[in-house]
Order: C-alpha cells, then structure tokens, then sequence
C-alpha cells in the first residue's frame, strides 16, 4: 500500500510488517515503550496502526544528557527520548538531502534505483513528517545494522521519533 507521508512516499507492506512484530520483539526496555504508548494521541495510534507496527514492540530509548556550562550558554540537562520502529517495505521518493546521503560510495553508491524520486525542499527546512507533536524521518534502516541492510533494496524502510525537553 502507498502511503503519502511528504516528503516521503512509501510503498508499506502492512500485513507482512505486522507479521515482524508478531515474531519479534525489539524492545530494550518496556517501560520506556509503555510510557511513550500511553502519551499517545489518537492520530499517532492510528499511524501506527495504519502501517502495521506495533508500538509496544519497537525498540525505544530514554536518556538525559548533562550539558556543561561553557560561559557562554548556561548547562543544564537534556532528556532525549527515540522511537525507532521497522516497517516491510521500500521507499518511492525521498528528499534530496538523504539521496546525497545515499548515493554517497561508502553507503550505496550508484546502486539507487532510477525510478527512486526525489522531493526538492528549503534547503533550511529539514524534512520530517509532521505527525502531531511528533516529526517523524523515514530512512533506510543501512545506519541500524550496515551488514543486515547493506542492499538498497533490502524489503525494510526505518522510521524514527526523537524527542527532547529541557530538565
């Protein structure tokens, strides 16, 4: 099924994404998943469910980050929440930013697709989908496991979720 999520437009196999979170689970730590499930509008839980993820299941991280005093900008701590979650299926278009990113000869190269489109943004704009509170970035899952998804056509697209708020 082709999902528009500008400026990404993926083709989701959603009963077979359904089925990898059936059979695994990539979870580090449940009650990080649990806390972001329950935070959960209506809208985010139908995205989730409209292509095919379970979000109970996804590997999610919480971590504070301690930022040092530098005289000129005053420390203090960071939390830092990520959603990381794998769906089956490939990516039709992208913004042009990530296809510099992948065409790069330490990642894939030459071997893109002809018919991979390319999505022309500001170049100060940085591309996300807007899903609520959240901007979600779609990406080839190559920068999680380089050895596991070293094709291009590898069957599996990455989406992620970062959050941060001042503490």
């Amino acid at each position: 099924m082709t999902f528009d999520f500008y400026p990404w437009i993926l083709d989701i196999d959603v009963e077979a994404t359904k089925q990898l979170y059936a059979q695994n689970d990539f979870t580090k730590d449940k009650a990080v998943n649990e806390r972001f499930v329950s935070a959960l509008s209506a809208e985010q839980k139908e995205f989730f469910d409209s292509v095919g993820v379970d979000p109970m299941r996804v590997r999610a991280e919480e971590k504070v980050h301690d930022i040092p005093d530098d005289g000129e900008i005053t420390g203090g701590k960071i939390y830092i929440r990520t959603f990381d979650f794998l769906m089956c299926g490939r990516i039709v278009a992208l913004p042009e930013f990530y296809r510099e990113i992948y065409s790069d000869e330490e990642v894939f190269g030459n071997t893109l697709p002809e018919t991979l489109e390319t999505v022309q943004l500001d170049e100060d704009k940085i591309p996300f989908y807007n899903l609520g509170e959240f901007g979600v970035i779609f990406k080839h899952p190559y920068f999680r496991d380089p050895k596991k998804f070293s094709d291009w056509d590898c069957g599996y697209i990455m989406g992620s979720i970062l959050t941060m708020k001042d503490l």
